[in-house]
């Protein structure tokens, strides 16, 4: 009896062993799945410099920028002979990013969800957007203003960046135009839209603003993505500015290169839609606003455009430049042929042409005919 009592409590002993060893070994395999479910889930994050698939996410240490599956654009032909390259925005994004909301406390319109760089790339714009909700509030602030009080008033977002200002004008059921040339901005961008569910909201070009249609090389800036530029801008550099003099602390130029298609502000016209009459026109290409402005006599003659919001900053920057004046000053001389009238973007101070050299980093020009132009009231017929 004592013989089998044991025998059996051997064999107990023997089966409590097996089975935990078979739940030791199930808990390991389930800790490794886990594991590379994280791994996988939260690779752009953890590893931004691998490649991963058909992508690779903004390297400015190995000087790269991502490639877009060529299934998620689309061209369409102009009648100059030009070609707009569209992305769709339709297509599934399994990009991991982070993405905040926005911290604007508009009463009529809800906190939008805006995916960012990782800001130890991207000080400035994500950064910001990361730690506080919010980037430029103040322009923010005079873009919706103007926006809530013009009614069928849609949007031209030229240099999009993260579609800050596009995400927000699709929270007041407008349609935006939005132009932007990096790819590694453009993945997030889409993602944005898709988040906030305002796909049909947004057409997408993924060309850059330049003079005539060319290729040129985009020069993305470490720790500042929202300052890429078109290399064209170099050319035009005193031999000091030019941005092969500036060596960071890695010994590089603080930049990398992606070559990028242009077209002009005119050809913005033919993918409008129908609708698209009236918009207002934010601009923020780094100084080539300039350039740009000699293409766009179509697109304000067939367009209404109540206001330009632009960041004039970095034009008196860039002023001496190889014929930079003379090109500021034409551009001045178009918007004032218009009937607009240059303000600061609290929406009081009111900016004299002559003095441009001293106005503020960013600027609105407004149409006096259509909105309300401080302190110039007589020439108003005021929507506000």
């Amino acid at each position: 009896m004592l013989l089998k009592y044991h025998r059996n409590l051997r064999l107990s002993s023997l089966l409590i062993d097996v089975t935990m060893k078979l739940i030791k070994r199930y808990c390991i395999v389930m800790c490794i799945f886990f594991l590379f479910y994280l791994l996988v889930s939260n690779k752009n994050r953890l590893f931004p410099r691998l490649i991963f698939g058909e992508f690779h996410l903004l390297s400015t240490e190995f000087n790269r920028t991502i490639d877009i599956r060529q299934s998620q654009l689309y061209q369409h032909e102009i009648s100059n002979g030009g070609i707009i390259t569209l992305y769709d925005v339709t297509q599934d994004n399994e990009w991991d990013f982070q993405c905040p909301r926005t911290k604007y406390n508009e009463n009529d319109i809800h906190d939008v969800r805006i995916c960012i760089y990782d800001p130890q790339h991207d000080e400035h714009v994500s950064g910001q957007l990361n730690d506080y909700g919010k980037w430029e509030p103040v322009v923010v602030k005079s873009f919706l203003r103007l926006l809530r009080t013009l009614p069928n008033t849609h949007v031209i977002d030229i240099g999009a960046n993260l579609g800050l200002y596009t995400l927000l004008a699709t929270q007041y059921d407008r349609h935006v135009i939005a132009v932007e040339p990096l790819y590694d901005s453009l993945i997030r961008l889409h993602k944005s839209i898709q988040l906030n569910d305002v796909q049909h909201h947004v057409t997408v070009i993924a060309n850059a603003i330049g003079i005539k249609h060319e290729r040129l090389a985009l020069n993305v800036v470490d720790k500042n993505l929202g300052a890429s530029y078109l290399s064209y801008l170099d050319e035009l550099a005193p031999a000091d500015k030019k941005i092969e003099n500036f060596i960071n602390e890695r010994g590089i130029p603080p930049r990398v290169l992606a070559e990028v298609d242009t077209i002009t502000l005119d050809d913005l016209v033919s993918i409008f839609p129908i609708f698209f009459k009236r918009a207002i026109l934010k601009i923020d290409i780094e100084g080539f606003e300039a350039l740009a402005f000699q293409n766009a006599s179509l697109l304000f003659n067939q367009t209404e455009i109540p206001a330009i919001y632009m960041e004039f900053g970095k034009l008196i920057e860039i002023k001496y430049h190889r014929g930079m004046i003379k090109k500021i000053e034409d551009m001045l001389n178009f918007l004032k042929k218009r009937n607009y009238e240059s303000y600061e973007v609290n929406d009081i101070n009111h900016l004299l042409y002559d003095n441009w050299e001293s106005w503020p980093w960013d600027v609105v020009f407004r149409r006096c005919d259509i909105c309300r132009c401080p302190g110039l009231e007589k020439l108003v017929g005021s929507a506000e």
